[in-house]
């Protein structure tokens, strides 16, 4: 069982696995940590009606990016050190908050009607 499966089923952090995440992901565990903890949850599950469409956005410091779970983000970390660099956890900051958040089940989920996608996506 990995370290989210174990936060999915505990659905709070015991002082083991910070201790294990910490060793595991060091400064990406803490940096991610702040999208959830800081000022509330700045990632979002944007569910797009009858569809069940699900798009995440992690609010950053200067813009909001999309997020594709385990996949793809927008920001400009991912693409220099998880596709060019090719670092261990092919994951930024955005990607592991989404990750943390969903296991935590700590995100603001909005509803939309598929109708307003077009519209939606134009802030992207």
């Amino acid at each position: 069982m990995d370290l989210f499966e174990k936060l999915n089923n505990e659905k709070k952090f015991s002082a083991q696995l910070i201790y294990l995440f910490e060793k595991e992901y060091g400064g990406l565990f803490y940096k991610s940590l702040e999208f959830i903890q800081k000022d509330g949850p700045k990632v979002k599950k944007n569910v797009f009606l009858p569809s069940n469409l699900k798009i995440w956005s992690v609010e950053g410091a200067k813009k909001t990016y999309l997020v594709y779970p385990k996949v793809f983000c927008q920001c400009q970390d991912f693409l220099l050190n998880s596709i060019y660099r090719q670092q261990k956890y092919q994951m930024c900051k955005h990607l592991f908050a989404q990750k943390l958040s969903e296991s935590l089940n700590q995100f603001i989920e909005l509803k939309f009607k598929d109708k307003e996608f077009k519209e939606w996506k134009k802030q992207y």
